[in-house]
C-alpha cells in the first residue's frame, strides 16, 4: 500500500477519534480518546515526513497518557508539569524545525496542551478551534489532501458541538428561571 494513502487513513481514524471527544463531557474518557487519536495522527506525520508534526503528537501522547492517568486518580496536574510540556514541545520544536510551518505544528501543541491541561471542559472545546486552524494551516501545507477535509469537518464538529453546548446551558437556565 502507498505510504501517502496509508497516511491518509490514519488521519480519517484519528479525526473520528477526536470528533467523539468534542461530545463527552467526561475528561477521562476524552483523554483516553485522545490517547488512541495522537497515535493514528503520529503515524499519519510520521508517513509524510513530518518530523516536527510526529514529535509534537509524541509528546501529546505522553502528555495525554500522564494526564489520563491522573485523571484516574483524581489528582489534578500541577502547573509546573503545564509548563514542563510546553518546554518539551518547544525544545522538540526547535531541534525538528523545518520551517515556519514547523511553528504553526507547536502553537497547536501549546493550545492543545493547556486545553487538556486545564479542567474546564467547555473550555477544552472553545479552544479546538484555534488548534484546528492550525492543523488546517499545517496539512495545507503538507499537502494532506485528507487531512485539509477532515480538519474542516472537524473544525463543524467543533462548532456544532459548542453550539449544543449553548443550547443545553440555555435550557437549564431557562429552567432555573422558572423554578
Amino acid at each position: 500500500m502507498d505510504l501517502y494513502l496509508l497516511s491518509q487513513i490514519c488521519v480519517i481514524i484519528s479525526i473520528i477519534l477526536l470528533g467523539a471527544t468534542y461530545f463527552l463531557k467526561d475528561k477521562g474518557k476524552i483523554l483516553g480518546l485522545c490517547l488512541i487519536y495522537n497515535i493514528f495522527y503520529g503515524i499519519h506525520y510520521l508517513l509524510l515526513g513530518a518530523v516536527t508534526g510526529t514529535c509534537m503528537n509524541l509528546v501529546s501522547f505522553i502528555r495525554n497518557l500522564w494526564f489520563y492517568k491522573n485523571s484516574k486518580k483524581n489528582k489534578k496536574n500541577s502547573e509546573s508539569v503545564l509548563y514542563t510540556l510546553f518546554i518539551i514541545s518547544s525544545v522538540s520544536c526547535i531541534f525538528t524545525y523545518d520551517d515556519v510551518f514547523s511553528l504553526i505544528s507547536l502553537t497547536a501543541s501549546l493550545l492543545s496542551t493547556y486545553s487538556i491541561w486545564q479542567d474546564n471542559v467547555k473550555m477544552y472545546k472553545f479552544i479546538s478551534i484555534p488548534v484546528s486552524i492550525c492543523f488546517i494551516i499545517y496539512a495545507v501545507h503538507l499537502n494532506s489532501v485528507v487531512a485539509i477535509i477532515t480538519e474542516i469537518i472537524l473544525l463543524i464538529t467543533e462548532v456544532a458541538a459548542i453550539v449544543k453546548l449553548r443550547i443545553e446551558n440555555k435550557k437549564v437556565d431557562y429552567c432555573i428561571d422558572n423554578v
